[in-house]
């Protein structure tokens, strides 16, 4: 949640309408999930945004930057 509020969805669009299933009946808002895009996208942050994030969290800017790029070596190495 804390990631939604200072990187920006694609296209104009919040991360909730992004990654929500559509069809021509309904929409369904995500919930519940990793979103693993999103997460990584706070090593592309400007130094200034991962301490916003950081503070909010009240996580350090480096323990951050471990966990997020352990994840992405995990999944680099699952697929």
């Amino acid at each position: 949640m804390t990631l939604r509020k200072v990187i920006q969805g694609v296209g104009g669009l919040s991360h909730e309408q992004w990654r929500s299933f559509h069809n021509m009946a309904e929409m369904v808002e995500s919930k519940n999930f990793l979103d693993g895009d999103l997460i990584q996208s706070f090593l592309s942050l400007s130094g200034h945004g991962m301490e916003e994030i950081s503070k909010a969290m009240n996580v350090p800017v480096e323990k951050l930057e471990e966990r997020v790029k352990e994840l992405r070596r995990f999944l680099s190495r699952a697929r």
